[in-house]
C-alpha cells in the first residue's frame, strides 16, 4: 500500500509534451521542488492531475528526481507542453484514511498478531466483547 505524501499548492507545467504511453513528466525547471520528494521503490507517492483544456487525468507519482515525475497512469491521453500538473487529493487517497468513530472488529485476541492501521487504534473483540488499544508494533492492551 502506498504511503501518500502531501504538500500545499504544488502546481507546475509540462516542459515538454507527453504522449499516451509516456510515464515521465518533465516539469518546467525548478517546479519539481514544489512537489514532495519521493524515491523510486520507497512505497511512497502522491497523485497529480494533468490538465489541458477539457482533458484531465489523475496519475500516481512514484518518483521525483528533480523536475521529473515518474508516474503510473491508467489512461493514454496526450498532453501538450504547458499543460498544468497539480498535486491533488482524490477519492483513491481518501479511501485509505481511517475515519473517526469507525473501528475494526476482530474475532480473536489481537495482541501479538494484529498490525495497527494507525497509532492508538482501538479494536473490538466480538467473541469476548472486549476493547483493545494499540500500544506499539503488534502489541495491544485490553481496555477495562
Amino acid at each position: 500500500m502506498t504511503e501518500f505524501l502531501f504538500t500545499n499548492n504544488a502546481t507546475g507545467a509540462l516542459e515538454t509534451a507527453i504522449g499516451g504511453a509516456d510515464v515521465i513528466l518533465n516539469l518546467v525547471t525548478g517546479q519539481g521542488a514544489l512537489f514532495p520528494a519521493v524515491s523510486a521503490g520507497s512505497g511512497q507517492g502522491f497523485y497529480v492531475k494533468v490538465e489541458s483544456g477539457s482533458t484531465s487525468v489523475f496519475m500516481l507519482c512514484t518518483s521525483r528526481p528533480g523536475d521529473a515525475l515518474t508516474v503510473t497512469r491508467s489512461e493514454s491521453n496526450s498532453f501538450p507542453q504547458g499543460a498544468t500538473v497539480k498535486l491533488v487529493l482524490n477519492s483513491i487517497v481518501l479511501e485509505h484514511f481511517m475515519q473517526q468513530g469507525v473501528f475494526r472488529s476482530v474475532a480473536t485476541d489481537p495482541d501479538g498478531v494484529l498490525a495497527a492501521e494507525y497509532a492508538g487504534e482501538e479494536v473490538y473483540q466480538s467473541v469476548t466483547e472486549h476493547w483493545w488499544k494499540h500500544t506499539t508494533g503488534t502489541e495491544w492492551k485490553q481496555m477495562t
